[in-house]
């Protein structure tokens, strides 16, 4: 066998091998025999027709080709020694050149490759944001809403007033082909006056729009979507709204003291504002940390030289997307239906939403592990134990867990779990190492030597993370605690 290797520019390489004369002909010979196999030769038993009895039904050409996928399959291994290359996946036959003897192309992904940026001159202060009375009580006026009862009123509705109303919607001025009608008939409930960030759809604002409206009128105006709208189809748009007001309620909230704590199985106020407080930090925290890892992370991956085969994106596409349709049928939907609310074609949303949030999060990823090999991190087998048992617990609460149970044995769903565990317990710990440089803490193999980081931080690297964002849903004010 003889091959030449040449290095390609996407992280893959090129091999043309050139197999010997006695190779091809004992190749020939075991390609008619299983080519017998798989047939029913009149007067011959599987695999004991001779040759030229194949070669007459079959023809020279057809034995040429299977002895040549032959050769390919047995020179592989040998290929890939003797040519010191290691894979990152199967070799693709590009070319067959000659048949006889044997001369063919093929193109082999390497592993990925990571020169390291110096990551210990990385610097990016750590300064976890402060919450203040103002962000207590929103959340305490939330919950004096979630438990206020609903009147049924007879009068034009005002501010903070519980509404039911339906929505028509379409666009003034559609583009060619394109469907005018946004909303037909969609039930929609609001309260009035809020202006919460949640409330986002059909746009922030709308509920002002309602009020001073009598049971049963219909009202109808016109919007512009702003050019940054989160709804891509809508930006930069005018739509015209028609919206029949069914229902007013007055909400009577409860009053802010001990006696409402302990509907909430707290002692009294002070407790709950305590808690708040917990439940705000550990939110704020979490907030902060995605975005200071991926920040951080993008910064590494600029200074770093990150090299890997097409096949690898690939893959990684691959799964983000998979991923995204998982999101997507919790909510209800499937990809066909998203993208045409959203008037998306597949390979359009693919190539400008899927592909570069499948490149940053392999990229982050390729990172992470070679900073954590740089440095040499290891697990601690107890705290590989306690996460192993916290996700399992976590995985039974789920509701699709049955299924899981369905698909797979319990040794399986076990062994995933501990991959998974493992797999989130060294990049903790590998953002740990990277934050306690950037921010300029001083370097110590004790824990205390970087604060702790909880697990939602590790969405920037983790390979669970949703991609890309969810889709529109009607929302009403939800209320958090």
């Amino acid at each position: 066998m003889k091959f030449e290797k040449k290095l390609l520019e996407n992280h893959q390489v090129e091999i043309t091998v050139e197999a010997d004369e006695e190779q091809f002909k004992k190749s020939k010979g075991k390609a008619a025999r299983e080519i017998s196999k798989e047939s029913k030769i009149p007067g011959f038993r599987p695999g004991k027709a001779p040759y030229d009895v194949v070669q007459r039904i079959y023809g020279e050409d057809y034995i040429d080709e299977r002895a040549v996928e032959l050769i390919i399959n047995e020179l592989y291994p040998q290929i890939l020694e003797e040519a010191d290359i290691k894979p990152y996946g199967p070799g693709k036959l590009e070319d067959i050149i000659e048949k006889n003897p044997p001369k063919f192309k093929l193109s082999i992904p390497l592993e990925p490759v990571v020169e390291l940026a110096d990551y210990k001159t990385l610097k990016m202060p750590y300064k976890l944001p402060k919450i203040s009375e103002k962000d207590i009580e929103a959340v305490l006026k939330n919950l004096q809403t979630n438990y206020a009862t609903a009147e049924e009123v007879d009068r034009a509705t005002e501010s903070g007033d519980l509404v039911s109303a339906v929505i028509n919607a379409e666009l003034t001025k559609p583009e060619e082909d394109q469907d005018a009608q946004i909303l037909k008939d969609t039930p929609h409930q609001v309260i009035l006056g809020e202006n919460t960030e949640e409330e986002q759809f059909p746009f922030k604002g709308f509920s002002d729009k309602l009020i001073g409206m009598l049971k049963g009128e219909e009202k109808e105006f016109t919007h512009k979507y702003p050019k940054d709208s989160e709804f891509e189809h809508l930006q930069g748009k005018d739509v015209k709204f028609k919206v029949r007001l069914e229902n007013v309620k007055k909400l009577i909230k409860p009053d802010l003291d001990d006696e409402f704590a302990k509907t909430l199985g707290l002692e009294d106020l002070k407790t709950v504002k305590e808690s708040i407080k917990l439940q705000l930090e550990t939110e704020k925290r979490n907030e902060y940390d995605n975005e200071y890892y991926d920040n951080l992370l993008d910064k590494l991956v600029k200074k770093s030289v990150v090299k890997y085969p097409p096949l690898a994106l690939e893959d990684e596409i691959n799964d983000v997307l998979s991923n995204y349709e998982s999101n997507l049928a919790k909510q209800n939907l499937d990809l066909d239906t998203y993208l045409k609310i959203n008037t998306r074609e597949k390979e359009d949303f693919i190539e400008k939403d899927i592909k570069p949030a499948a490149k940053k999060r392999l990229e982050h990823a390729l990172v992470m592990d070679e900073v954590s090999r740089v440095e040499k991190i290891e697990l601690d087998q107890v705290e590989l134990q306690q996460e192993y048992t916290r996700s399992f617990m976590q995985m039974q609460s789920a509701p699709d867990f049955h299924k899981l149970q369905k698909q797979f044995t319990t040794q399986k769903l076990a062994n995933v779990t501990v991959m998974q565990a493992a797999s989130r317990l060294m990049n903790l710990k590998t953002l740990e190492k990277l934050k306690a440089y950037a921010s300029g803490e001083v370097e110590a193999e004790s824990k205390e030597a970087a604060e702790p980081v909880s697990e939602p931080a590790l969405e920037a690297a983790k390979t669970e993370k949703p991609a890309v964002e969810e889709s529109e849903t009607q929302r009403i004010n939800q209320i958090k605690f």
